[in-house]
């Protein structure tokens, strides 16, 4: 190789570290942001928390396709929810300890009492498993008692409906889910 490749070649090299290095360094930046914003989230719910200002009582309203409660924020312990259905249809409002909706295990093979997507209640630890309402029939209202203890929490409606041409409306799969969290 010619002294000027090795040149072009040892400058280019340089470059490439350099570039490297400046990647890595905006990458260690934005991951320490990101930890101190969910540190800063943390610490803003345990104030909450101690001033009293999460709630321990809530409204959770369900209708076609999509589940409203109302705070999302509560305080750890014993949280009263009244849940109204204001929709056409049956709801349900099941409640699992899960870091989002995603996380919740799906059916993957046909057959049985659930469509394939939906959530695989069986396949949830007990522990995880806080409660539900059951059925709720259009404009009705149920109230539940659950034990939160500091987390996230996913609400689901897990009702199939089969129609008369055989296809199955999945709540759940259009759209019926939200999430809370205890602090």
């Amino acid at each position: 190789m010619a002294r000027k490749e090795r040149d072009v070649f040892g400058i280019g090299t340089m470059m490439f570290a350099a570039l490297a290095m400046l990647f890595a360094l905006g990458a260690l930046i934005v991951a320490g942001q990101s930890w101190s914003r969910a540190n800063d989230a943390k610490d803003g719910i345990a104030k909450l928390a101690q001033n009293g200002a999460l709630a321990s009582q809530g409204i959770v309203k369900l209708e076609e396709f999509q589940i409203l409660p109302r705070p999302t924020l509560y305080k750890a312990g014993t949280v009263k929810l009244t849940v109204k259905n204001v929709g056409t249809m049956t709801h349900e409002m099941v409640l699992f300890r899960a870091a989002s909706v995603d996380a919740l295990p799906k059916v993957t093979v046909p057959g049985g009492e659930r469509a394939v997507g939906d959530v695989d209640e069986e396949a949830i630890p007990k522990a995880d498993a806080m409660g539900e309402t059951g059925d709720v029939k259009a404009g009705a209202t149920v109230v539940k008692t659950f034990h939160l203890t500091p987390g996230t929490y996913v609400m689901i409606c897990n009702i199939d409906d089969k129609q008369p041409d055989g296809t199955v409306v999945s709540h759940f799969q259009r759209g019926m889910s939200a999430t809370i969290t205890a602090g």
